[in-house]
């Protein structure tokens, strides 16, 4: 599903480090807005990963899930981690935009860190037009009364929620990578969705935190896997990266660096989640 990160080589560690975290909010906003039971629900999980967060979903009493994902890895992942609720679950290899079902299938449709990866690197435009394609395709097969949940990053948080970006020397670029939060309300008002409402849980972490606060372990390939960032990175700047953590703990300053670090991230936090009400 990326353009840019190789999830066939990721999908076998992405689990040991990444976690569905917003639970709570995302099963508290759908069943207000959709006025349904999460028994009663259809959700199509669009680049669905690993199925994290379908797992979850379903853990909690899903009526049913579509897990659909361009990369087989991830997906095989998914239906390995599902594959006790098989009967009420659907696995598609498929690559956005394009959602290949027909209209008013679904009563959520949800993009969990997801779109930041659509744009082709090689071509940027700043109208983000994947972008807008794929949420003018999830609106189409969202039901009226239906969710469409985004799960993203601001450029602020980009900027001031992750302690590495800035390390690595990426943040001016990456950060262009994720669609403006008020461009996505626009897009989902003019797509035909009537409330657009959006959330920080500033205490929220994409990482396992044990593994986002281990400095040191970033040293590691296995622990730069676990974010899409590091794959932006020239290896002269992941060289250098590795670099300057060397060097605080040379200088015994790591814990200071990342003290000052959550100050930022509990001020900005790591992602916004929105949900669109059609």
């Amino acid at each position: 599903m990326s353009s840019f990160t190789n999830y066939e080589d990721v999908s076998n560690s992405y689990d040991v480090y990444r976690r569905a975290g917003n639970m709570d909010l995302l099963i508290g906003m759908t069943t207000q807005l959709t006025g349904k039971p999460l028994k009663e629900m259809s959700v199509l999980d669009a680049g669905c990963g690993t199925g994290n967060y379908a797992q979850s979903l379903l853990d909690a009493g899903l009526g049913r899930i579509t897990m659909m994902d361009g990369s087989d890895g991830m997906l095989t992942t998914a239906r390995m981690k599902t594959a006790n609720y098989k009967s009420i679950a659907e696995y598609r290899l498929a690559r956005l935009p394009q959602l290949p079902f027909p209209d008013e299938s679904f009563d959520v449709v949800m993009f969990n860190q997801v779109l930041h990866h659509l744009e082709d690197t090689s071509k940027f435009d700043s109208r983000y037009p994947i972008v807008r394609e794929t949420l003018a395709e999830a609106t189409r097969v969202l039901k009226k009364g239906g969710v469409i949940v985004i799960d993203t990053s601001t450029h602020n948080q980009v900027k001031h929620g992750f302690w590495f970006y800035p390390v690595l020397g990426i943040t001016e670029v990456y950060k262009h990578r994720f669609p403006p939060v008020p461009m996505l309300r626009e897009v989902l008002k003019n797509n035909g969705c009537s409330t657009v409402q959006s959330y920080v849980q500033t205490e929220r972490v994409l990482m396992d935190y044990s593994m986002y606060s281990d400095i040191e372990g970033s040293l590691q390939p296995t622990w730069r896997r676990a974010d899409s960032g590091f794959s932006q990175a020239t290896p002269e700047q992941i060289q250098w990266f590795c670099q300057k953590i060397i060097n605080m703990k040379n200088e015994n300053t790591l814990k200071a660096f990342f003290d000052e670090c959550e100050q930022e991230r509990l001020t900005f936090g790591q992602t916004t989640t929105i949900f669109a009400l059609k």
